[in-house]
């Protein structure tokens, strides 16, 4: 076996001081079609939080820094993401990851809990949420991708210019550019974890290709969602919140608005000078947003 790098060990330490300091342990699970990574910590209620593309559980570390004492947090590496199982001969559109997800919350005896996503992370949860409204507390989605109606971002202008998408890099200079544009101003990432991260980007590069266009359904110069949360999700009646960086370059912040409208009694919280991933360029703002949002559907509850 080859010897870790020394920047691969400062990067697992940072890893688990980060997740010891939010009260996170990483925990495996077998599903049918092989093993799930996932963090997990705090009390009460539970709420599942799903990653974004190219991404993995610990994006949510420092959001759940200030929920831990509110919740009890589950954040797991999506299959084909992290430490969970890639097998490219699987299919990754979002009613497959809807199963299994499903097929993870199974295993891990939830009945009924919060559901949390950003990005293809939202994407997923939306579908679940749509398919499993009897598990589904409330929903919060986070930047979703899969808003059919909602003008081309920076990133969809790339797709549809037959451009490799910022989102899939294979080189450590094409990752300091998607860090550039997923946040508006970038907060502080050590220079051994962007080496780790371009790594792992460049290495999984060929199986997230192919779940890029597993989940985008590129056809025609056009993209078409399989399952788009704009139809999916239009009546929805259990509690959602929408968060959206009102500077997000990679999906357009105005399919939040249009979403909302579409979600019955959804609230919309756009946040000035944020990009697509609120969660780590603001994590106790954001945080304090679901907050207040729980705190007020109790107060409904009871008054």
């Amino acid at each position: 076996m080859k010897p870790a790098s020394f920047t691969s060990i400062l990067f697992r330490l940072g890893a688990f001081a980060e997740r010891k300091i939010s009260g996170l342990n990483f925990r495996t699970i077998d599903i049918e079609e092989g093993r799930i990574s996932y963090l997990q910590g705090g009390s009460g209620t539970p709420l599942i939080f799903l990653h974004g593309f190219g991404a993995d559980k610990d994006n949510w570390v420092r959001l759940a820094r200030y929920l831990t004492r509110h919740f009890q947090i589950i954040a797991l590496d999506l299959p084909g993401f992290g430490e969970s199982f890639k097998n490219p001969g699987l299919d990754y559109d979002v009613q497959s990851q809807v199963q299994r997800l499903n097929s993870f919350v199974n295993a891990i005896g939830l009945k009924q809990f919060h559901l949390a996503g950003n990005s293809m992370g939202g994407y997923i949860a939306g579908n679940y949420a749509a398919t499993y409204p009897e598990k589904t507390i409330s929903l919060w989605l986070l930047n979703p991708l899969g808003v059919q109606d909602s003008p081309n971002s920076e990133m969809f202008e790339q797709i549809l210019r037959n451009e490799l998408p910022v989102i899939l890099t294979k080189r450590r200079e094409d990752y300091e550019v998607l860090l550039d544009h997923v946040f508006h101003k970038r907060p502080f990432i050590p220079g051994f974890a962007v080496s780790e991260l371009s790594k792992s980007a460049k290495e999984n590069f060929s199986l997230h290709h192919k779940i890029f266009k597993d989940i985008h359904k590129i056809k025609a110069g056009n993209i078409e969602f399989s399952s788009p949360l704009d139809t999916r999700l239009k009546g929805f009646p259990k509690p959602t919140l929408i968060t959206w960086g009102e500077k997000d370059r990679i999906l357009h912040p105005e399919a939040g608005i249009n979403l909302s409208r579409k979600i019955t009694g959804s609230k919309l919280k756009l946040m000035e000078n944020i990009g697509h991933l609120p969660m780590i360029e603001s994590p106790k703002m954001t945080a304090n947003q679901f907050i207040s949002f729980e705190s007020s559907l109790l107060q409904e509850l009871h008054s």
